[in-house]
């Protein structure tokens, strides 16, 4: 029984201690040499990543929603349909006009981890998902980047790995020259996790982050989850820290549940307190429990985040071309 019991231990520590290969293309969800959902455009839009001189390095969020392990097998192929069907296709989609897009499939920490009792458990589960991270960001660095300006994205989960990829990698660090923008999306960040990286309170600006979760209006999510409590919230529909509503006529384009069709001013929106609150979208949108948009935190702006894109990177460009 206690040589099992070593067996088993072994198997975990070495389990959690190798990154997976990214060397293999097959544990990239998108690559701008890949054929992939990252490829994907709305009707009237163009992938224009073959001529892009900008990268984004995407993490997607939790896709193994029903899993009680620690953390999903990086080739489990329902898990992998899930991620390209939804968030390659529907969020990482939203950069392929002005960036080359890489996206890696990781062991990410399944949904039940954000959820658990046993801190240590789940603790250990997101340390195995960052290890993944690092190690793609790492390989992307040394194969694909080529001194390139870089945007980082994220969604859920992946952006709370997005975190800890900036402060390891950029937050002080030489990269942060190369850093266009950080687009931290539905996690709760707060100010005082960087040190050197500031909010982004313009449309225009550069170099910093962006963050924000999409909530109905007068939500009580506070009561239910106290992180988002003084979050950085910067609200799409100008780009600014603001707490003044802004109309729907700033809403330059939503995907509705046809996915290849977009709609202008369904909704206008303001910044509460952590949170983005909108107006209830109009049809094609189904409301949610406790008025939680999370899942749409992207396709609910999907044009104003790409129009934002590509003003960052072409206001980055004007001022390193001065510099």
């Amino acid at each position: 029984m206690k040589k099992q019991l070593i067996i088993l231990f072994f198997i975990a520590t070495t389990y959690r201690s190798l990154a997976t290969d990214y060397s293999n293309q097959q544990n990239w969800a998108a690559l701008p040499t890949m054929k992939d959902n990252a490829d994907w455009t709305p009707n009237g839009l163009t992938n224009k990543q073959d001529s892009a001189q900008v990268d984004v390095f995407f993490i997607h969020p939790t896709t193994d929603v029903t899993g009680f392990k620690g953390n999903a097998n990086i080739d489990n192929k329902a898990i992998n349909n899930q991620t390209d069907d939804f968030p390659i296709k529907y969020q990482a989609s939203v950069f392929n006009e002005s960036c080359k897009v890489y996206a890696p499939r990781y062991r990410q920490a399944a949904l039940h981890n954000f959820f658990t009792k046993n801190n240590e458990k789940s603790e250990q589960a997101f340390d195995v998902a960052y290890q993944d991270i690092k190690a793609a960001f790492e390989y992307y660095l040394k194969n694909y980047n080529n001194g390139k300006p870089i945007i980082i994205a994220g969604h859920s989960q992946g952006s709370m790995h997005a975190q800890r990829l900036l402060r390891e990698y950029f937050d002080g660090k030489p990269l942060q020259n190369q850093l266009v923008e950080a687009y931290i999306i539905g996690f709760p960040t707060h100010e005082n996790q960087f040190q050197y990286l500031k909010i982004s309170e313009k449309a225009d600006t550069f170099g910093g982050y962006i963050s924000y979760s999409t909530f109905g209006m007068d939500s009580k999510i506070i009561s239910v989850v106290p992180e988002y409590n003084n979050a950085v919230s910067v609200n799409p529909l100008d780009w600014t820290t603001n707490k003044e509503f802004v109309s729907s006529q700033e809403n330059n384009g939503s995907l509705t549940k046809k996915s290849n069709e977009i709609v202008k001013h369904l909704f206008g929106a303001k910044n509460g307190n952590g949170i983005v609150e909108i107006q209830k979208p109009g049809e094609g949108f189904v409301p949610m429990t406790m008025k939680n948009y999370h899942i749409y935190d992207y396709s609910l702006f999907y044009i104003n985040i790409r129009e934002n894109v590509a003003l960052r990177i072409k206001k980055y460009f004007e001022y390193n071309k001065i510099k």
